[in-house]
């Protein structure tokens, strides 16, 4: 039976890598969360802007400057949104490529725990085992020396006598 210690030791690397996936699994919940809400918003965003200069050009269709600026500044607004969300996704794949890596560094770290703990759960095991399978023999083997001892004083008195 392997020391309390050592049962201890596997089962909380085991939890160990188990919560580092938990947490990265938080991560990328929150990131994609992040990310979607920002595109709601932006899209949200641009159709009212879109709206709003449609609603211009019903409103006074003779009116090409004041049109084409209009349309000018929705386009711009429009790709600096798009620049400032593409921002935000690279922002979030260099994020979720540190955290990748420090997932796997602690989720190794705790497999190689969890591996030293079985090894030395084995080798507890496997040396108590060799000392009961030793001592079965040292008994037996005084056993069979102390019965064979007596036969031949047995069969020394029988051919004797």
């Amino acid at each position: 039976m392997p020391k309390p210690e050592t049962v201890d030791k596997f089962f909380d690397a085991v939890t160990e890598a188990y919560d580092a996936l938990l947490d990265a699994a938080r991560s990328a919940n929150d990131r994609g969360y992040r990310v979607s809400r920002k595109l709601i918003d932006e899209i949200e965003r641009g159709q009212k802007e879109a709206i709003d200069l449609t609603r211009r050009v019903a409103v006074a269709p003779r009116d090409v400057s004041g049109l084409t600026t209009a349309a000018i500044r929705t386009v711009t607004d429009a790709q600096g949104r798009v620049l400032d969300l593409t921002r935000q996704l690279l922002d979030e794949v260099t994020d979720t490529q540190r955290e990748s890596r420090d997932t796997f560094r602690k989720v190794i770290e705790a497999n190689r725990n969890a591996g030293q703990a079985a090894i030395s759960a084995t080798r507890e095991a496997v040396g108590r085992a060799g000392a009961a399978v030793q001592n079965v023999r040292s008994s037996n083997g005084t056993r069979a020396a102390s019965t064979g001892n007596s036969r031949k004083s047995r069969s020394t008195s029988d051919t004797s006598a």
